[in-house]
């Protein structure tokens, strides 16, 4: 019962001090022409004024939030939320390798195509950060050096074996 009488508060709350969804379309057409005329930044501005006008969160403010931080670089992107879809795995792990957190965002990534196996871009993603991550190019060199010399001892461990039988067969 209070739950309800809550609920109903909050929702006239929001008619009197929210913007009204006739503004909030017209400012959501102006994100999306700043964004096609590359102005991220003041596109950034409006969706962040937007969030601040808003009773509830609005997700799909916060991953335009979080895209065009990504995209101007910014420091305070924030890479504490779940990812849900194919698309806020791909934000949080670019965001974690744009932070110099090399391992975590490949581990995101690996853990994201575990999670979708048919998605292409997360593919794609993957590669990108294990090809122009420092840290993984030196390992995945000294990994295809270390296989290489296994498979010789192990080419040499298999002659050695033959070499014995054949000398078995041949006292016998």
């Amino acid at each position: 019962m209070f739950a309800t009488y809550f609920y109903i508060f909050v929702l006239i709350f929001q008619l009197y001090f929210a913007e009204s969804n006739f503004e909030y379309n017209k400012d959501v057409q102006l994100v999306n022409s700043l964004i096609l005329t590359q102005k991220s930044n003041q596109a950034f501005g409006l969706v962040r004024s937007m969030e601040r006008k808003g009773v509830f969160t609005n997700n799909d403010l916060v991953r335009m939030d979080r895209y065009l931080s990504l995209k101007l670089g910014l420091n305070p992107l924030d890479t504490s939320y779940l990812p849900r879809n194919t698309g806020d795995y791909a934000i949080k792990s670019l965001a974690l390798f744009q932070k110099h957190n090399y391992s975590n965002a490949v581990n995101l990534s690996q853990r994201s195509l575990q999670v979708n196996l048919g998605s292409d871009s997360l593919i794609k993603i993957y590669e990108i950060l294990l090809a122009k991550t420092p840290k993984f190019k030196r390992e995945l060199a000294q990994s295809k050096q270390s296989s290489l010399t296994k498979n010789i001892r192990l080419n040499e461990a298999m002659n050695i074996l033959d070499l014995m039988k054949r000398k078995e067969k041949t006292l016998f």
